[in-house]
């Protein structure tokens, strides 16, 4: 880039420039105004809702001067993904987009696919570290922080096929997420800090990291009004043992990949525990439990278990 992408202001003519300085060879005057316009309304969207999140940008004002990477990031993507899927370019020069992105990525450690699709109101909090994939969605009203990566979990494919997540309205990614692959994230969903998401999550769910666990909690309660699972270990050669709270007359579902047989049924729990035993002789490979499942249901409250250590271990010894 010839210029700063931070020395231009975030108004109808700082945008329209910074179109023009890197895209004003390819299109007409006439093009560029139009994107300068859908552009700006959707970054206003942008400034609006960040100004409603975020506590040091309490402000329309504050968040437009002070033009942190994240926002300059996002003014740049818009810009190149109204291009993209506007066809301003010919088709031998869609790469102008995505080497327009990668530049900016490299002044703002925000990776951000150009043909990527993202709904208003987007904000990224921090944002080193991000990385937004191609044939990612994202709704209304998301919310990303930092050291986030919405990516594929195959990157040899060369079909054009969905690889990346799409996430539904009003989301929010913590800091340190990975979410691969074609899946899911339900409206309304919290996932936090460290999670790593592999499969589909249901609207209203908070996903959580307990002592390497993947938990999905259902509903607005807070784990500690209720149940909450602290971990599941290997009790026996053919027992777990899951630990937690808020255990009552408890109820658990364990579903395998490709819903394989399992027999089991619990022996033992109280307030704190809940011992399960596994009535299989054969044990089962790694592809098949690595997909397993641990569904608890306990007092009208639900919690979702994956890759879970314990069950993993107990079931591939099975004897």
């Amino acid at each position: 880039m010839s210029k700063n992408i931070f020395d231009y202001d975030i108004t109808i003519d700082g945008i329209q420039q910074l179109i023009i300085d890197y895209f004003g060879e390819y299109l007409s005057l006439s093009q560029i105004e139009i994107i300068t316009s859908k552009v700006m309304n959707l970054i206003d969207k942008d400034i609006h809702f960040i100004a409603s999140l975020d506590p040091s940008q309490n402000s329309v004002e504050v968040v437009r001067n002070l033009k942190t990477k994240s926002l300059i990031a996002t003014l740049c993507y818009r810009i190149a993904n109204v291009i993209f899927y506007g066809g301003y370019l010919d088709k031998d020069n869609d790469k102008i987009t995505r080497e327009f992105m990668e530049k900016v990525a490299s002044f703002t450690s925000i990776d951000i696919h150009p043909q990527a699709i993202i709904g208003e109101c987007f904000f990224i909090d921090h944002g080193a570290n991000v990385v937004i994939g191609s044939t990612t969605v994202i709704g209304k009203c998301c919310n990303l922080f930092n050291d986030v990566v919405l990516g594929s979990k195959n990157v040899k494919t060369a079909l054009p096929v969905k690889r990346h997540p799409t996430l539904k309205d009003n989301v929010t990614i913590c800091a340190g997420c990975r979410v691969l692959g074609d899946i899911t994230i339900g409206n309304n969903c919290f996932i936090s800090p460290n999670a790593v998401v592999l499969d589909d999550v249901p609207d209203d769910t908070h996903v959580s990291i307990i002592n390497q666990l993947q938990l999905s909690k259902m509903g607005n309660r807070l784990p500690s009004q209720k149940m909450i699972v602290y971990g599941v270990v290997p009790k026996f050669k053919n027992t777990i043992k899951i630990l937690g709270e808020g255990f009552y007359n408890p109820t658990v579902l364990i579903k395998l990949k490709n819903d394989k047989s399992l027999n089991y049924t619990i022996t033992y729990w109280d307030k704190n525990k809940i011992l399960i035993k596994i009535k299989n002789t054969t044990a089962f490979d790694h592809k098949t439990v690595s997909g397993a499942k641990i569904i608890i249901l306990s007092n009208a409250d639900k919690v979702i278990i994956t890759q879970s250590f314990g069950l993993t271990k107990v079931l591939t010894n099975l004897s």
